[in-house]
Order: C-alpha cells, then structure tokens, then sequence
C-alpha cells in the first residue's frame, strides 16, 4: 500500500459541506511547500498543519486526510 494526502479547504467551523479538494500529494514534506509557496502561511499554522492535521482560526482553514491505496491500481 501506499500512502497519499489529500488537502482540503474548509471554512473557520471545519463544517464537512464546506470541504474542498485542493490537491494530493505523495508526502507531507510536498504538501507543506505546496501551502508556503500559494498560501503564505505563518509558522503557526505550518506547525498545525504538520502535527494535527488542520489549520485553525482562519476564515479558510486547510484539512490533511491521510490515505492509503493500491499502487497497482
């Protein structure tokens, strides 16, 4: 198996209805730089997104979903 993680954004509540696939990635590594280099996010939220999965306290909020799938497929 392999892993993959799909970042979402959401509004300030996490509300599931607002979810919206931003992109997916093969590493979290990937997925922090993609945020820094289109999102300009602080430090803060770059430590949330890495070690709770989600950001916090903002009007748009980003979610991290980790998956695992087949490669073969």
């Amino acid at each position: 198996m392999k892993t993959v993680f799909i970042l979402s954004s959401c509004d300030a509540w996490h509300s599931r209805s607002s979810f919206r696939t931003v992109g997916t990635f093969s590493n979290i590594k990937t997925l922090v730089g993609y945020l820094k280099k289109y999102d300009k996010l602080s430090q803060c939220d770059i430590q949330q997104i890495s070690t709770i999965g989600q950001t916090q306290c903002r009007d748009v909020n980003y979610c991290v979903e980790m998956l695992n799938v087949n490669p073969k497929f």
